[in-house]
């Protein structure tokens, strides 16, 4: 069985022939992809060294042999029937994109490959020429990085489920507990001083205006700690109702800094998952926190979009916008921690440079069941 430089006509006068020949060889031994050639009847009449690599075979053990042996015996008839309507499609010669196929390895093993098939027309007659690249150890990698990235979504989504209930224990021994505490000290506090004669020395009337001070900025700290860990309203009336009471507080603490909520009337009183409106909450809060402190902007929106089975939020502001490269950077935490929760309840985060000078974080959700 002759290989197709065999198969072109010898020629001892023409030097043109005897050079194309012997480039077609070069070629034929220098491409790293598997060049398999067959007649149209389905025997293998070129076997390149990248295919005897590929497929573990010589080529002088396939040269003649049928095609399928390259070819799980399972997909074989397959394969056989797909090469006859293939060859009977005329004489053109023509370039036809393969799917990923699989191929089998002379020990066994199967192997997952992508590549081209052409029709060639010889002075003997016509064949077909594939060309073939390994992507098994690609398609491998791939796999285990999609595996990767699924046990990553998982242990994050476990984590946040874990935060969710310890920052709510948390609250509630900071609320029934330490608060509780606190409160009865200032009432201490306040009995002594009505005890105290209504002409107390100078000293104490200093450590006393202290103390009252300091009780005073506790108490105001614990409630800060319990808006952070609890958002309020969340659980009770949703995530628009607490976006816009956080919203309210930061401008409040930010007068110099124009902070809006845009909410669709539908969306009033829209409730989505817990775990979805809990993570869209902390996007946001993040967000917001990172425009008023790096941004240097005059102006933040938040607008909601959506409807029962998807959400969407944009966080835009008019200040500086990102440094070149951040938006993607895994070193800036504050946008992989929103990137991750978002992650972990099927949503997805983005942070890009916005229309104007500016940032804007985008948040999104689709339910898929």
């Amino acid at each position: 069985m002759n290989t197709l430089a065999e198969a072109a006509p010898a020629s001892t006068t023409d030097p043109h022939l005897d050079q194309a020949q012997g480039m077609l060889d070069a070629v034929l031994k220098l491409v790293p992809d598997a060049i398999v050639g067959t007649d149209m009847n389905g025997r293998i009449i070129q076997f390149n060294p990248a295919a005897e690599r590929i497929f573990g075979h010589s080529s002088a053990s396939v040269l003649g042999e049928p095609v399928e042996m390259l070819i799980p015996a399972r997909l074989r008839a397959g394969h056989h029937e797909s090469q006859q309507r293939f060859a009977n499609n005329g004489g053109d010669t023509r370039m036809m994109g393969l799917r990923r196929v699989k191929g089998l390895h002379a020990d066994g093993q199967e192997i997952d490959l992508e590549g081209y098939i052409r029709h060639v027309k010889l002075p003997q007659g016509q064949c077909s020429l594939v060309s073939l690249h390994d992507v098994t150890a690609r398609l491998q990698a791939e796999m285990q990085l999609q595996h990767s990235r699924a046990q990553l979504a998982e242990l994050t989504r476990k984590l946040m489920t874990q935060e969710r209930v310890l920052v709510k224990r948390l609250a509630q021994v900071l609320h029934d507990q330490l608060g509780q505490t606190l409160a009865a000290t200032r009432m201490c506090h306040e009995t002594i001083i009505a005890l105290l004669p209504a002409e107390a020395p100078p000293e104490v009337q200093r450590l006393d205006e202290r103390l009252s001070t300091l009780i005073a900025q506790a108490i105001a700290q614990v409630r800060q700690v319990l808006v952070d860990l609890r958002p309020p309203l969340l659980e009770e009336q949703g995530l628009s109702v607490a976006l816009d009471n956080e919203l309210r507080n930061r401008a409040q603490a930010a007068p110099e800094v124009d902070i809006t909520i845009h909410v669709p009337p539908n969306l009033e009183v829209m409730r989505w998952p817990a775990e979805v409106e809990y993570a869209a909450f902390m996007v946001v809060r993040e967000a917001v926190e990172n425009a008023l402190r790096h941004s240097g902007a005059d102006t933040i929106v938040v607008d909601l979009a959506g409807g029962a089975l998807s959400l969407h939020i944009t966080v835009a502001d008019n200040g500086v916008g990102l440094p070149e490269g951040a938006g993607l950077s895994v070193g800036h935490l504050g946008i992989l921690g929103m990137q991750e929760r978002a992650q972990a309840v099927g949503a997805s985060a983005t942070c890009r440079q916005g229309t104007v000078p500016g940032t804007c974080v985008t948040f999104h959700w689709q339910c898929l069941s």
